[in-house]
């Protein structure tokens, strides 16, 4: 039995984690914009709406699917700052960048991403787009319960910081859902960046997040704001069968999801909630983030390309040494948006960890996020610390195409992200389920660096040797999948049950 119902159109649909981001993102495509429009204003309102998963303050990726098939890459993913160096943390006593706090910052690349995506693909005026995101905001709106929930879970963290006790807790101690709230700053934010999305890097909005971090204790630099420029390229590949798969390339982990594709395609495991399955995915689990730590961050600093990576040789190769020093969930929304035209965005959006540093700039309410904790401190690591470097990116997400279908599918994870990806995948191509039934199946993770799995209730008794089983009850936040896929000329959206998410679309 499914518990969302799917949308179905001919003209356009848009899945995400908030009513009213979806609804926002609709009435774009009502007004005649294309699903990069839509894309626009339905990441912003998920800005607003659920800061503490995608705020301002954080990181954009996407994958663009044009109606002749090209499809385009959007890396909006922040530096380290100019004067973040090993060398500097370890002068202040630490031995890894710490999870939270003003030294976990880096440059928030979420708004020139999709200022590039725009600029490359969109249809109506910028200013239109971000007009509709403040109307449909200004005078407040709802509390989503997991919203609600990360607020009273985190307020005696939050509290500490200047900014953050200001912005979500100023006039409210404890939230319920349904709640309405008002981010008034983060509304002036957006005005300032309705004319010109680089006012976010270069105006006062830039001036304010690096004053406050700097007072905080960190580092990050006007001048670093005003240099950063989000990227455009192209997407990696994988062809399985009559299926194509493309994903996010480094700097983040979409080649692991790749990876582990590539080595299921070999396995055969007939049964989808069996212990079978779980033991065959976890060993090919430990291979790829293995690969993954050894070999994968910036591009410009990794010594091994992509063709190498998904290479059988270095697939089926030694063991190598895991090194990810923060394991575990993230929190991230997804959202993906098809329009009559038949464009594809399959997007993403995070501070990391749910409110990620849990330093907020107090005027404009912006929360910055804690990518920095993602670096290590070993030289000459394709991921190790350094100024203007990108971190290894937990982000990603991913367009399938078929003879028959074409798809954008994508979650919630963090480090889980690549397992959960080829669990849904497989769901859909190898158990023949639909998308819906797909992303509402049961799901297990491995906590990378452990003999931890944790499964929802729906898999068969069992164990696997050298493994401690953790069953929650299902359904639990483990990611918050959507889907949006084109099939037999018909648009469909689909959300999982695990989130707040509607999807919804042009009749």
């Amino acid at each position: 039995m499914m518990l969302r119902i799917p949308f179905y159109s001919s003209k356009g649909v848009v899945a995400s984690e908030t009513s009213l981001a979806s609804v926002v993102g609709v009435k774009i495509l009502e007004m005649g914009g294309n699903a990069v429009d839509a894309s626009v204003a339905t990441s912003l309102t998920l800005s607003i709406s659920i800061p503490h998963l995608g705020g301002l303050g954080g990181d954009f990726f996407a994958l663009i699917k044009d109606p002749q098939g090209r499809i385009t890459f959007v890396n909006g993913s922040g530096y380290a700052p100019s004067a973040m160096t090993i060398e500097f943390i370890k002068s202040a006593g630490l031995n890894e960048v710490p999870l939270e706090g003003p030294l976990s910052i880096v440059v928030p690349g979420m708004i020139d991403g999709l200022r590039v995506m725009w600029e490359r693909l969109g249809s109506l005026e910028w200013g239109k787009i971000v007009d509709l995101v403040i109307s449909s905001l200004r005078g407040g709106f709802p509390v989503s319960p997991s919203f609600a929930t990360a607020l009273n879970n985190l307020r005696d963290v939050l509290i500490k910081d200047e900014g953050s006790r200001k912005t979500y807790y100023g006039n409210v101690n404890y939230y319920t859902p349904g709640q309405l709230v008002r981010f008034d700053g983060m509304i002036k934010a957006l005005e300032l960046i309705r004319d010109d999305p680089r006012q976010f890097y270069e105006g006062d909005i830039a001036i304010k997040i690096s004053e406050y971090v700097r007072s905080t204790g960190g580092v990050l630099s006007y001048e670093d704001m005003r240099n950063y420029r989000a990227e455009i390229g192209d997407p990696i590949k994988l062809c399985l069968g009559d299926a194509t798969v493309y994903e996010m390339p480094p700097n983040t982990q979409g080649v692991t999801t790749l990876q582990l594709l590539k080595l299921l395609e070999e396995e055969d495991v007939v049964k989808p909630n069996s212990i079978d399955r779980l033991r065959t995915y976890v060993n090919l689990f430990k291979t790829v983030y293995k690969i993954r730590d050894s070999y994968v961050g910036d591009p410009r600093y990794m010594s091994v390309d992509v063709d190498k990576l998904l290479s059988a040789d270095l697939l089926r190769g030694g063991a190598l040494e895991q090194l990810r020093g923060h394991g575990g969930d993230g929190d991230t929304t997804y959202f993906a948006v098809i329009d009559g035209e038949g464009t594809i965005v399959s997007g993403i959006q995070s501070l990391f960890y749910p409110f990620g540093s849990k330093i907020t700039e107090p005027t404009y309410g912006i929360t910055l996020n804690s990518r920095a904790s993602s670096f290590n401190l070993i030289p000459n690591h394709p991921n190790s610390l350094a100024p203007l470097k990108k971190p290894l990116h937990t982000l990603s997400a991913m367009i399938v195409v078929t003879k028959d279908r074409e798809m954008a599918l994508g979650l919630s994870g963090g480090h889980f992200r690549p397992q959960l990806h080829a669990e849904i995948f497989q769901n859909i191509f190898k158990y023949r389920m639909n998308p819906q039934e797909a992303i509402e199946y049961p799901r297990f993770v491995w906590y990378p660096g452990t003999n931890l799995i944790e499964l929802e209730e729906g898999f068969e008794e069992g164990f696997v040797e050298g493994y401690v089983f953790q069953r929650v009850k299902y359904p639990a936040r483990l990611g918050v999948a959507a889907i949006a896929e084109i099939k037999e000329g018909i648009k469909a959206g689909y959300v999982d049950v695990r989130g707040d998410g509607l999807a919804l679309g042009l009749l």
